[in-house]
């Protein structure tokens, strides 16, 4: 990955001969490679030449001498058992002789218990040991870890290095709309996949247009969202408004990315306080589903659309512009 390079170049030497600090924060949006790169210092500190960072159970059997901590399966948080557990593989004589690594992802699911277990480990690090926490966001953490741990930020790669790191795998399909809506985070769509993300574009371009014309009711649309599919489909609906609000500012009368029965109502006249406030809903409510809150999300969606359905507070009610 053309985009870690630099970072892990930086570090190499440190790593190699353990003069790094104890304990490292990897900040970063989902789906840059984040763990990618916490695997790539992983094996530079246990001197390992091969990688693995598939495994995502907790265990330590990818690498040697390292020690994953996630979620649990169906957990939304990490426990203080887990840090304990982390703790005790720290102490534990070194298989190869070359240290003891910790990788913690993402470090924000830690319950509070938790974390005070962990700065236990950071005030009193282990021997010859390294942690490394990911996180997609250092807000979400508390400053007593923060204040413990050296920042690595890795930040999104160009348009171009995605399409080129995508392309590797994926030499017939097209991401250039994919990447202009769900942005340069190429783990992410890869993960995911061009046919599937695609589907999701077409899928929800239908659903908005049905909405618009009436023809499906907020609390049936919203009822027909699975919840795995909520973060995606809210950035979809807040990426076409986005640029329905751009283009209509700016008076420009068609975007190709924008589903049709959103371009039909570009030459409207429409309530611009109103479909802002449309879209920071829109953004509060991804956020709050990012974050792994446990609301109803029916009713969330069925309020958040209900503006949509009925011309967006008066959206189509007015007399194209003159």
């Amino acid at each position: 990955m053309e985009w870690l390079e630099p970072i892990y170049k930086q570090l190499e030497s440190a790593i190699h001969e353990h003069k790094t600090t104890h304990a490292f924060l990897i900040k970063g949006q989902t789906g840059v490679g984040k763990n990618n790169l916490a695997m790539h210092l992983a094996n530079g500190f246990l001197g390992e030449e091969t990688i693995n960072p598939t495994n995502n159970k907790g265990d330590e059997g990818i690498i040697p001498d390292c020690k994953l901590i996630s979620r649990q399966e169906s957990k939304e948080t990490i426990s203080i058992d887990q840090i304990r557990s982390l703790k005790s593989f720290l102490l534990l004589t070194s298989l190869k002789g070359r240290g003891k690594v910790g990788v913690i992802n993402p470090a924000d699911a830690m319950t509070y218990p938790a974390v005070n277990s962990l700065l236990k480990i950071l005030e009193e690090p282990p021997e010859d040991t390294l942690l490394i926490l990911l996180t997609d966001s250092i807000n979400k953490l508390p400053s007593t870890i923060i204040s413990r741990v050296q920042i690595i930020t890795v930040e999104n790669p160009t348009k171009q290095q995605t399409l080129d790191w995508l392309s590797t795998s994926n030499q017939t399909d097209n991401w250039d709309e994919i990447i202009n809506i769900f942005g340069c985070r190429p783990v992410l769509l890869n993960k995911l996949g061009h046919t599937y993300l695609s589907e999701r574009i077409e899928t929800v371009s239908n659903e908005l247009h049905l909405l618009l014309t009436k023809r499906i009711k907020p609390s049936q649309l919203a009822n027909s969202w699975k919840s795995e599919e909520l973060e995606i489909n809210l950035r979809l609906v807040y990426y076409w408004f986005s640029k329905f609000l751009y283009h209509h500012l700016l008076e420009i009368d068609n975007h190709d990315l924008m589903p049709e029965s959103l371009q039909e109502l570009l030459g409207k006249d429409i309530n611009i306080e109103e479909s802002f406030n449309l879209l920071n809903e829109i953004a509060s409510i991804r956020q709050l589903k990012i974050n792994g809150k446990s609301l109803n999300w029916s009713l969330q969606i069925t309020n958040l659309l209900s503006p949509i359905y009925s011309n967006m507070k008066g959206l189509q009610s007015f007399e194209s512009r003159t």
